[in-house]
């Protein structure tokens, strides 16, 4: 069969679909690079959660020094907004970078499959799902993010395939029943869902998992704080210059370009939130139409009872070993070609997000 190479540019989310329409049972060549996309997308992920912690910080700085005759000044409240900051929002961001890469290291898991290659990890998988229950973004009305039930059971559901891959030592025969199996609990932890994502300003909930932690926790808890507190400083600031812009012209432009400043890093940093939803989306999708075509059409659709009976071969080690003795499951052409179709559609939406997510940076 000949076998046309397609260069991959899309992030990590393409590469079990990617490899599985291009190795047809061999090793892909470019494993080592696709290890880098996916280094890059956990890299970009990381920042954004850096930023909880940043951006507490950064509000702390504009806690206006204009204050009444007689009173202490700003200092004290500074402190204690810092502590919080340093107390709560630090120890935040690196839950939040273990649940991003429940995600990651999902489609890692993957393309290791998909290139018939064995998975390994350093990653104690069991602190993990620990990191996903301790997950606590504060807000600034008091009330931390935190996961749903939900959306943790499906994050630990997943580490545990990982797990299962790892020390089972998975390889592409199994690539049809991860997406198979797992496509539930991925759709539960992005938190996939119809509803738009291009007003991240709005206060209407989002469904949950990854989405709701980006949009709600982030957007419209962290950045939005920010946002207040830079506001009021310029508003204190520049009311109180207008008077006698005419005499310091050049004290009152500077303000507004500070200001401006401020603004727009706030800006950039939702539209790249932004961006990391619209690529949630898109992955889920993608995961969930893979899913279908992988279930069957017709008289070959696996019903509901038989793939839950399918699943439980990737619960147990007695399970599967069970199943080795089974001829290893091979990929029809019409499967390949139409999972093909797929990874491309998906691909022409993804590339740009991904490049305007990483240049935000």
């Amino acid at each position: 069969m000949k076998i046309n190479f397609k260069p991959i540019r899309a992030i990590v989310a393409l590469v079990p679909f990617a490899l599985l329409l291009n190795s047809c049972g061999r090793d892909f060549p470019s494993v080592q690079k696709i290890g880098k996309m996916a280094d890059a997308l956990e890299e970009s992920s990381s920042k954004l959660a850096d930023d909880i912690y940043n951006s507490c910080i950064t509000r702390t700085k504009y806690i206006s020094f204009l204050t009444a005759p007689g009173s202490s000044g700003s200092f004290p409240l500074r402190e204690q907004e810092e502590k919080k900051c340093d107390d709560f929002n630090r120890p935040a961001v690196k839950n939040v970078k273990d649940a991003n890469s429940v995600l990651v290291k999902y489609l890692k898991t993957l393309g290791k499959m998909a290139s018939d290659d064995t998975v390994s990890f350093d990653k104690n998988f069991n602190d993990l799902g620990e990191s996903l229950k301790k997950l606590q973004v504060p807000q600034a009305n008091g009330k931390p993010f935190s996961f749903d039930t939900s959306d943790v059971n499906a994050g630990i559901s997943i580490t545990k395939f990982i797990t299962n891959a790892l020390t089972m030592k998975f390889r592409q025969e199994k690539l049809k029943q991860a997406i198979l199996c797992t496509d539930k609990d991925i759709q539960t932890y992005i938190g996939s869902a119809t509803s738009s994502v291009k007003d991240l300003a709005s206060n209407q909930p989002t469904t949950g998992g990854l989405r709701a932690l980006t949009e709600q926790a982030y957007v419209n808890g962290i950045l939005i704080a920010e946002e207040q507190e830079v506001r009021n400083y310029f508003t204190n600031y520049i009311g109180g210059l207008t008077p006698v812009s005419q005499d310091h012209p050049l004290d009152f432009i500077k303000l507004e370009e500070d200001y401006n400043k401020a603004m727009d890093s706030i800006r950039t940093r939702k539209d790249v939130a932004g961006n990391y939803v619209a690529i949630l989306q898109q992955i889920a999708a993608m995961h969930s139409n893979v899913k279908t075509e992988f279930q069957g059409k017709g008289e070959k659709q696996l019903s509901d009872a038989q793939l839950q009976d399918y699943c439980q071969r990737l619960d147990t080690a007695k399970a599967d070993k069970a199943a080795t003795k089974e001829k290893a499951i091979t990929y029809e052409q019409e499967e390949i070609k139409n999972v093909g179709k797929i990874v491309s559609e998906y691909e022409k939406s993804l590339e740009p997000l991904i490049e305007k997510m990483n240049k935000g940076f």
